[in-house]
């Protein structure tokens, strides 16, 4: 939903094998001073003539020129585990690039980048990939119950698993903006040590939020996570407007 006269506005980056449709909530329950853009990743949806990129660092370089027009404005990025690692790599090299920083960087089910993946899954047959993702309570009934959207669906999302496993980020960055960390604690791919972690890649301010829940938490406590997001991000667009 675009609103023209906010503010500051949120790039919200999914986790793997989805698309923008998991925020679709998001406009309505956020302040009038935010406006949230859900990225859409190639190889997907309107996007599925496009290949799909296995890296997140190919993936940030092709999605920049893209972002470029839309940072006039104070902005902010969320991610949920893919979309945490995009979107903190997209930091790092608008700030690198570009001398351009956000405002505030909000990562959620998503060890900090330096740790690697613990038990990468994007390597096992269909059948054991398939097994592991129910495990994670991560695949729709819908998708599991409709073998050609199956078909559609594991690819995308092996690719993005791949990835996350692959990605090294570059030593020593240390972004500029506050930086808020949103955790499961039954989270089984993002442990709580790992995720405060992340306190090593901001000079500014770090804060950890831990709820109740598994890797795809968001769901469930999506109206908490607003409300944080909406304190964080209506104090500068208040400040701006002072």
């Amino acid at each position: 939903m675009p609103r023209p006269e906010a503010e500051v506005r949120l790039f919200c980056f999914p986790y793997g094998g989805s698309g923008p449709g998991i925020f679709r909530h998001w406009p309505e329950r956020l302040s009038d001073s935010i406006e949230a853009i859900g990225i859409l990743y190639p190889g997907r949806e309107s996007r599925s003539m496009e290949s799909l990129v296995p890296d997140i660092e190919q993936l940030a370089e092709a999605m920049l020129p893209g972002m470029l027009p839309y940072l006039e404005k104070p902005f902010a990025l969320f991610g949920h585990s893919l979309g945490a690692l995009l979107s903190f790599e997209l930091a790092r090299r608008l700030a690198d690039s570009h001398n351009i920083h956000p405002e505030h960087l909000f990562v959620a089910g998503a060890t900090a980048p330096h740790y690697p993946v613990e038990k990468p899954i994007h390597h096992l047959s269909d059948e054991q990939f398939l097994t592991a993702l129910i495990g994670m309570r991560g695949m729709p009934d819908a998708i599991l119950a409709n073998h050609r959207l199956l078909e559609y669906a594991l690819p995308i999302i092996r690719n993005d698993f791949a990835a996350c496993a692959n990605y090294q980020p570059q030593s020593g960055t240390k972004l500029a903006c506050g930086l808020t960390a949103f955790a499961g604690k039954d989270d089984p791919r993002a442990r709580l040590a790992r995720v405060e972690a992340w306190q090593q890649y901001t000079a500014a301010g770090f804060t950890q939020q831990v709820f109740s829940g598994g890797h795809f938490f968001i769901h469930d406590r999506e109206q908490d996570i607003l409300a944080s997001i909406n304190a964080e991000l209506s104090g500068l667009s208040d400040s701006a407007s002072g």
